[in-house]
């Protein structure tokens, strides 16, 4: 969901969905304002991800492809995608970007000051393995999408690079990218961060993977979703998936573990979660409802999400508890 910045008073939005392709409405202070459909024809509705370029906001990237899927749990996914797709010209017309069209999976799309887009590219299972190509790992393109370049890392001890869970872009222009393991089940749980966003030039921060590694229970890491103060450049939050295989041969995944760094992304500290949930009820499904945005009025107050909504007003000290969504089996 995102805010139309052409809009001067805010109220155009856009929605993607997973399952329905994009949409927009044009006064979302109206209650009687319609969700319009762009294109109920395009060749791929699996909406995963929109983002505006910042520089010239006429400039629209949609990505497609849900990654973080549940098929052999309860439900079925939406399934891969078909890579990336443009507007020129503030969302009247689109084009499906070619450079792309073998990117199985867009978890997330970031596009700096300069309009440099990163597209988070990686690698699933869905009815058969969907797989990305050429690899899994951060996509950088300098001319609008006609090319692109892998910029991360490769996972320690393999010839593939990580796979981004998310991209960050801090008001100073720090990129950061929270992973996800691969199919391999090797990269989870990793942040990295950049000033250039280039190819060898990253500092990696695994001690959440060793951490969570280590552990009795809960020890396969998972993805990291991250968030960033607009007030203050200096602090960004990030919560953490991890997991155990459940009976059905599934990579289960709670938000057990969040952080945050008061310097840039040089050092971290732990934070606490939800702590009167011990059942993990707020982010029991981590590998698919796990989410977190900072207040960009103020740097210690911030909402994560998973099944249910919370939200902290002291930096991830104590939480409150917005929403249930239990209550709709009792009429709530």
């Amino acid at each position: 969901l995102v805010i139309d910045p052409n809009d001067y008073y805010n109220e155009k939005a856009w929605a993607g969905g997973v399952t329905g392709g994009l949409w927009y409405n044009d006064n979302i202070t109206n209650e009687q304002s319609p969700w319009i459909p762009v294109d109920d024809l395009w060749d791929n509705l699996v909406i995963s991800s929109i983002a505006f370029d910042p520089n010239n906001p006429n400039i629209i990237y949609v990505g497609t492809g849900e990654a973080n899927t549940a098929l052999v749990t309860y439900r079925e996914s939406s399934g891969r995608g078909i890579g990336l797709w443009k507007s020129p010209d503030a969302g009247n017309s689109w084009e499906l970007l070619t450079s792309t069209e073998n990117f199985a999976y867009i978890t997330d799309i970031a596009v700096a000051a300069n309009s440099d887009v990163y597209l988070g590219v990686v690698s699933g299972s869905y009815y058969g393995i969907q797989e990305s190509y050429p690899s899994d790992g951060l996509y950088k393109s300098i001319n609008g999408g006609e090319t692109w370049t892998q910029v991360l890392p490769l996972i320690e001890n393999t010839l593939t690079p990580f796979a981004p869970s998310d991209i960050e872009i801090s008001q100073n222009g720090r990129i950061f990218v929270g992973t996800m393991k691969n199919l391999d089940g090797h990269g989870g749980s990793y942040i990295m961060h950049s000033d250039t966003g280039d190819v060898n030039d990253w500092t990696i921060y695994n001690e959440m993977n060793i951490l969570i590694s280590d552990q009795e229970e809960f020890n396969i890491p998972g993805r990291v979703v991250l968030s960033s103060s607009f007030s203050n450049p200096n602090t960004i939050y990030a919560v953490f998936g991890s997991g155990f295989i459940n009976n059905y041969g599934f990579n289960y995944s709670y938000g057990n573990h969040i952080l945050k760094s008061d310097n840039n992304g040089n050092t971290w500290n732990v934070k606490s979660i939800p702590e009167d949930y011990s059942d993990h009820s707020w982010a029991t499904l981590a590998w698919h409802a796990l989410s977190i945005k900072v207040d960009p009025n103020n740097e210690n107050v911030l909402y994560i999400g998973g099944l249910d909504l919370f939200k902290s007003i002291d930096g991830s000290e104590t939480w409150d508890k917005l929403s249930d969504w239990s209550l709709m089996y009792d009429g709530g």
